[in-house]
């Protein structure tokens, strides 16, 4: 038996590896499962949750326990015969798709590259009665072979995305990001007009906003990561307006979950919208189902190029209201520059 190390992302892992008939250390024993990545790898019960098209399950041990003593598998309106390619091919998947779910399975199998699996340890077996250790390290070997890029793939998204959700970025690393490749910028650029750039932060749960003016070389950031407002405040919202509207928490709560976003400036004045509440047809299903008996709920604000608030959030839905208003936030932007 011996040891190597190997790194992963950020982490570094200590792994045990044995001969492979006569090769030193060129084998991992999955049956060992107290030495990683064995331990991971083998493991049926812990993090084997799984899904396959709209179908799911928790466990893939519990899974496996109660569908192999059937002669076939029926999973999405489809039926795999015992002894069959497609029933061989359907168990393929449904692992591969498992060790796709979870970071830790996905690290193991990194770990494991360039060592054979085997299972030297037979009387056990991954499950008991139903699977041997030789099939399972047979599936395996062909799970990793095709899905390790893959593999290395779903884990560089996501060490960007955590990057992308904890770093706070200045100036300087705005204006650096617009000259990144596309692929590799942490955010999509808009020019909004008037020397003033949206950055809207990549990735599916990073809702960060930040309005660069170029002219006075300062980035305001107005949502973070997690998707709260952190550029304005309470003091920012209309309450008698907003209180007039149904599900208005998010008002309260000073978060945005659905649609935001800032348009154009026009004569130094732009206006924020924020989705409070989506349309009822948001929460259906395919079929109609989970539908809510309600519309949009839309709030809106008028601010300057320092994103400082001139008109405060409200109902705009009217065009009229809202052209009132930004008529308005010209007059106070103006009457600013008279002032300074």
């Amino acid at each position: 038996m011996g040891t190597y190390k190997v790194k992963v992302g950020n982490k570094e892992y200590e792994c045990q590896c044995v001969d492979d008939n006569g090769r030193m250390g060129k084998a991992i024993d999955l049956s060992d499962m107290s030495a990683y990545p064995a331990s991971v790898i083998s493991n049926l019960k812990d993090d084997s949750s799984f899904a396959l098209g709209y179908e799911s399950r928790y466990e893939m041990l519990h899974f496996l326990k109660e569908e192999l003593p059937k002669d076939e598998i029926i999973w999405e309106d489809t039926c795999y015969h015992k002894g069959t390619a497609e029933y061989e091919d359907f168990l393929f998947r449904a692992l591969s798709a498992m060790f796709k779910g979870h970071r830790c399975r996905r690290d193991a199998m990194i770990a494991s590259d360039g060592y054979r699996f085997i299972w030297e340890n037979k009387s056990i077996e991954p499950v008991p009665g139903l699977m041997d250790g030789d099939k399972l390290c047979d599936i395996l070997t062909r799970v990793r072979d095709r899905d390790m890029p893959d593999f290395v793939s779903i884990n560089n998204y996501d060490d960007r995305e955590e990057r992308r959700m904890n770093m706070t970025y200045t100036y300087s690393d705005l204006w650096a990001d617009l000259d990144k490749e596309k692929n590799e910028a942490d955010f999509y650029a808009l020019d909004l007009g008037c020397g003033m750039i949206l950055f809207r932060g990549k990735g599916w749960r990073n809702r960060s906003l930040y309005v660069m003016n170029t002219e006075l070389q300062t980035i305001y950031p107005l949502v973070n990561p997690h998707g709260v407002l952190i550029g304005f405040t309470h003091n920012d919202i209309d309450w008698e307006s907003v209180n007039k509207l149904e599900h208005n928490g998010d008002a309260m709560d000073l978060v945005v979950r659905y649609a935001f976003g800032l348009g154009a400036y026009r004569d130094g004045v732009a206006r924020f919208d924020w989705m409070l509440y989506p349309d009822g047809q948001y929460f259906a299903d395919e079929s109609g189902f989970g539908m809510e008996d309600n519309d949009e709920v839309n709030v809106s604000a008028y601010i300057d190029k320092e994103c400082r608030v001139l008109v405060k959030f409200q109902d705009m839905e009217d065009p009229a209201v809202s052209r009132k208003l930004f008529e308005e936030a010209v007059r106070i932007e103006k009457g600013k520059k008279i002032e300074n």
